[in-house]
């Protein structure tokens, strides 16, 4: 995922995924005043909008997505089911 420290969608996708499966992902930080950033590759892959998904060399999502959106550009096959408790929060 693409992001910035600042961008509150980011922060929501990351609160839905949960801790656990986002330690599993690869977080970019795009804005250059961001811890660990990595500016020159979001402008070189033409990153403007956060967050930006990229899923087998393809950017998806751009400012934000869904969980399911999310789950079928990514091909997630699994249960659904825990989302409900999250769309009643």
């Amino acid at each position: 995922m693409y992001g910035a420290y600042w961008c509150v969608t980011c922060e929501g996708q990351k609160q839905w995924l949960g801790k656990e499966a986002f330690s599993k992902l690869t977080y970019i930080e795009c804005d250059p005043a961001g811890e660990k950033q990595q500016a020159n590759l979001c402008r070189q892959l033409n990153i403007t909008r956060f967050p930006t998904w990229e899923i087998d060399g393809k950017l998806y999502c751009q400012g934000g997505c869904s969980l399911g959106e999310l789950a079928d550009v990514s091909g997630y096959k699994g249960s659904r089911e825990f989302w409900a408790a999250i769309a009643q929060a």
